[in-house]
């Protein structure tokens, strides 16, 4: 029996690698694509397993564990990626492990999987470096947040409590998907501030010169309670994968108390009396508890297609207290939607779920509209860059419709950020280069196109909204995402092997008038495209 491994990267530079070291693994052998679903599963049983620590942890019967609940969903998505890797090194039997250069979320399913061995770390950052600048920058940002909470607190107006990440588009002032709802606001004389979560030290600079406005970057309080914050760990040492994976939250646990009663005193030092927290995550879970704890009341509302088994967050099929943490009041986009939630959410109180409308309504949009084919010539087909999909699932799929000269394929590509997707694309797949690239507003760009392809987008499904054709791809990360395969009694509406794709947008696009797929899509997922927003200030 060997008594050590080495699991790093193929990039590694061979003459690091220590040669006394028997048993080398190499994480690109070993990587796969995980399933949303069975993630989403095994996230249930993490929970499920771990009740008395859950039980342990509890502001204003709160169980506040559970606000990392999309964090180990997304630790299991990377524990799934690599777990032939995990079984491979529980094969070798061994006692010490050295990690080498690999990516920081596989090097924290390692230690977790294995927490009962010893774990050599290699040094491949200036740790004191990054903690000066995290320091500095959470400091700036820290007074930034004070200088504002002075100035509000000096001005006698009750405001509406904003959540949002620190982006700025273009002309709007703010993150695209809130500019509607930033519009209403000012239509109707609210006044709002926003708390910011984490941010870069560029985006923070020059969004504060964008905005021209306070705002109240509320994680740089979270940074510094944990900072100040004695690290313990939790008085039961785990004796199974499950519980090690949750038993690291203990510290966060620890801090989250700690930073409620901080971010209440903010919320009464600027007279928040609602708050629109969107949804309820990891990432607001501190603003939404303290808003709980002072009878704020929070609204939420969908910003995407948000299903079960990746938007889990909002549903946490295993939860199962008496107080609901998710927002007090919820809209959603359609009727499809409304009997979804309440069948399935349980974080959320499936009588305050309410028929709201899109937060983002496409403008000029009519729901009585039919496909039309653009070109007599050629079906002209738009595919919808997906940062949570690895390309190589989609190449295949691409190849086969390049084959053909009857259609004409271009890329929409995410706006305000540096597509991952598509630069991705551009490496592995060089024939890219010579597709058209889009990055404006879905509902223009769209316009121009007959068929919108994707695996698991909003934007793929927006389609329907102005009469285009949408195409879901199969992959082994979603699935049927969108349970496409039961819209239409036999006729499958998601396309599972490449060589299948061409034919049925032919199909789709000959036969749309008899099949009605566009009507039917708009209907179940957007219903009458209502205006979210103007349901949002009504609350308020």
């Amino acid at each position: 029996m060997s008594n050590n491994c080495l699991v790093t990267s193929k990039l590694e530079k061979p003459s690091t690698i220590n040669r006394q070291i028997a048993n080398v693994l190499y994480i690109e052998d070993y990587q796969s694509i995980a399933s949303v679903l069975d993630a989403r599963k095994l996230t249930d049983k993490v929970f499920i397993h771990n009740a008395n620590f859950i039980a342990d942890y509890d502001y204003n019967g709160y169980k506040i564990t559970w606000s990392w609940y999309s964090d180990i969903f997304q630790f299991c998505i990377n524990y799934l990626e690599i777990k032939e890797l995990i079984q491979a090194i529980d094969t070798l039997d061994i006692q010490h492990l050295n990690i080498g250069n690999i990516s920081p979320q596989y090097r924290r399913v390692i230690e977790i999987y294995f927490f009962d061995k010893e774990i050599t770390f290699q040094q491949t950052t200036n740790k004191t470096l990054i903690f000066i600048k995290e320091i500095l920058f959470n400091f700036t940002m820290l007074l930034f947040s004070m200088i504002s909470i002075i100035f509000l607190a000096l001005r006698k107006k009750k405001r509406v409590g904003t959540y949002t990440g620190d982006f700025v588009y273009k002309n709007t002032k703010s993150d695209y998907r809130l500019n509607r709802l930033y519009e209403k606001y000012k239509e109707n004389s609210i006044n709002y501030v926003e708390f910011i979560r984490e941010t870069t030290i560029n985006n923070f600079f020059v969004n504060i010169y964008k905005r021209k406005r306070f705002a109240i970057y509320y994680t740089s309080i979270i940074y510094f309670v944990n900072l100040l914050t004695k690290k313990t760990i939790y008085r039961k040492k785990p004796i199974d994968f499950f519980q090690s994976i949750l038993y690291r939250y203990h510290q966060n646990n620890s801090v989250f108390i700690r930073s409620i009663p901080l971010i209440e005193k903010i919320l009464k030092i600027t007279k928040i009396n609602k708050f629109v927290l969107i949804s309820f995550s990891s990432r607001s879970a501190h603003l939404a508890m303290a808003s709980k704890s002072l009878n704020i009341e929070t609204i939420g509302i969908m910003h995407g297609l948000q299903q079960k088994d990746y938007a889990v967050y909002e549903f946490m099929e295993s939860y199962n207290e008496r107080k609901k943490i998710g927002c007090d009041i919820y809209g959603v986009w359609s009727n499809h939607y409304l009997g979804y939630f309440q069948k399935y959410s349980k974080i959320l109180n499936p009588n305050e779920i309410f028929y709201s409308g899109l937060l983002r309504p496409i403008e000029n949009c009519d729901s009585k509209i039919l496909f039309n084919k653009i070109s007599s010539k050629k079906i002209k087909v738009l595919l919808i860059s997906e940062p949570l999909i690895s390309v190589i699932e989609i190449i295949p799929y691409l190849q086969c419709l390049l084959k053909h000269h009857d259609i004409e394929v271009a890329i929409k590509i995410r706006p305000m950020i540096k597509d991952i997707y598509y630069e991705d694309m551009l490496i592995k797949f060089p024939e890219i280069n010579n597709l058209k690239v889009f990055d404006g507003k879905i509902e223009d760009v769209g316009r121009d196109f007959d068929v919108f392809i994707g695996s698991n987008s909003t934007a793929v499904i927006e389609a329907s909204l102005f009469g285009k054709i949408s195409i879901l791809l199969n992959t082994k990360k979603f699935g049927d995402y969108f349970e496409m395969n039961s819209l239409i009694s036999g006729h499958s509406l998601l396309i599972k092997d490449p060589e299948n794709l061409y034919q049925n947008i032919v199909e789709r696009v000959n036969n749309e008038d008899t099949l009605e797929t566009v009507k039917k899509i708009r209907t179940k997922f957007f219903g009458e495209n209502k205006d979210g927003a103007q349901w949002v200030v009504e609350q308020l």
